[in-house]
């Protein structure tokens, strides 16, 4: 109902049977009203609706302590002030994106020109973390939203059907809650976005690696190439010389080109779209990897230096042939990246800094090349309780 609010007509209003209050408002002051409830109570209040669009009412004073005028002019300077804060908080908001926005307008291209394993990151993002961050705009994210999911991590179940009794390794939760500091790290720095701090810094986020793998002896290693070289293809053998040599990754020494590899400084220069930090990188290599890579140039009419004979082209994965020779040498479970462990492992035991691993290994972190570190540390207790054991001094 509306009306020209004075107290005459505040006192005259009769709540109808089977209501429980009536709203009168005011025909001079869009906002401002009136409640009366069937008791008789009469109060001033200003309906409006807040920043997100809810309808929200705030009561100003009881009736009969304020005049009718007076209490309009109250609800304009309230009413005034509300939008005023609406226009700021508009402004605001405007420049702050969702979640989702950000990361599949902003975050995600950048990414995909950085490294090639901005794939996993877009799952990781759709699999955890868009659900509950989505559809939140970044500086409406607070330390207790991201204490509440870090919570709901820990006890979020795997999806796998076969696998739902496990919950998620903590590797896996630290993966998405670093992601998730990323992104946020990203959007502050971002020109334009009023985002201030990261929420995440409620956080403490250890980055504890692991090697997966296995580390070969040289006897292992004999063994492999002795099951190598009866394999049905024959450039097997050289794929894994230049592995175990090398340090490279698997794609990278299967695509490997001859224009990479310059004989008179002895070097591969690996390009930026084949490295995974997309930087690329030149690799320093020994005397009988450069030999290897001579003998099999003389003899080539490719572009790739390990083309498959039945397709011209590198090979995807020679898996086939890497299956039977680890069974053949007794190392079932070996994979292909075990040559690269394997490497920097006994680079590292041959007295190398860790610094000229990490350039071996192209790593452009130290902390990462620092995980083969509590390896040979954990060898060299191993050895030297063998040495103690072999005494027989503490027989």
């Amino acid at each position: 109902m509306k009306l020209h609010i004075t107290e005459r007509a505040i006192r005259e209003v009769a709540v109808p049977a089977g209501r429980q209050q009536v709203m009168l408002f005011d025909q001079e002051q869009t906002g401002f009203a009136v409640c009366v409830t069937k008791t008789g109570f009469r109060s001033y209040v200003i309906v409006y609706r807040d920043a997100l669009g809810k309808q929200r009412q705030e009561k100003l004073a009881n009736f009969d302590t304020i005049t009718a005028s007076a209490a309009r002019a109250v609800a304009k300077a309230r009413l005034d002030a509300i939008q005023a804060t609406k226009s700021q908080y508009s402004r605001r908001r405007a420049s702050c994106p969702t979640m989702d926005a950000f990361f599949f307008d902003t975050f995600l291209p950048l990414l995909r020109s950085q490294i090639r394993s901005h794939e996993a990151h877009a799952s990781i993002y759709r699999n955890h973390l868009q659900e509950t961050f989505g559809t939140m705009r970044l500086d409406d994210i607070t330390e207790q939203d991201v204490l509440a999911f870090n919570s709901k991590l820990i006890n979020k179940p795997v999806a796998f059907k076969n696998l739902q009794h496990r919950k998620l390794a903590d590797g896996t939760v630290k993966r998405i809650l670093i992601l998730l500091r990323h992104i946020l790290n990203e959007a502050l720095r971002h020109q334009g976005i009023t985002l201030k701090r990261n929420p995440t810094h409620a956080l403490r986020l250890k980055t504890i690696r692991k090697v997966k793998g296995k580390f070969l002896t040289r006897d292992q290693l004999q063994r492999l190439m002795r099951a190598a070289e009866k394999s049905l293809n024959a450039d097997l053998p050289d794929i894994i010389r230049v592995m175990g040599t090398t340090g490279l990754r698997r794609n990278n020494v299967l695509a490997m080109r001859w224009d990479w590899f310059e004989a008179s400084r002895g070097t591969l220069s690996i390009p930026a779209d084949k490295d995974k930090a997309k930087k690329g990188f030149i690799l320093h290599i020994s005397a009988d990897v450069q030999a290897l890579l001579a003998a099999r140039q003389a003899r080539s009419d490719s572009e790739w230096v390990f083309p498959n004979p039945k397709t011209g082209e590198p090979y995807q994965s020679c898996r086939a042939a890497w299956l039977t020779a680890r069974t053949r040498a007794g190392l079932a479970d070996l994979r292909m990246h075990d040559m690269r462990h394997t490497f920097a492992s006994m680079m590292l035991d041959s007295g190398a800094d860790i610094v000229d691993v990490q350039h071996a290994l192209a790593h452009t972190q130290l902390k990462t090349t620092a995980i083969y570190l509590h390896l040979t540390e954990s060898r060299k207790r191993f050895h030297a309780n063998a040495a103690s054991q072999a005494t027989g001094l503490f027989a």
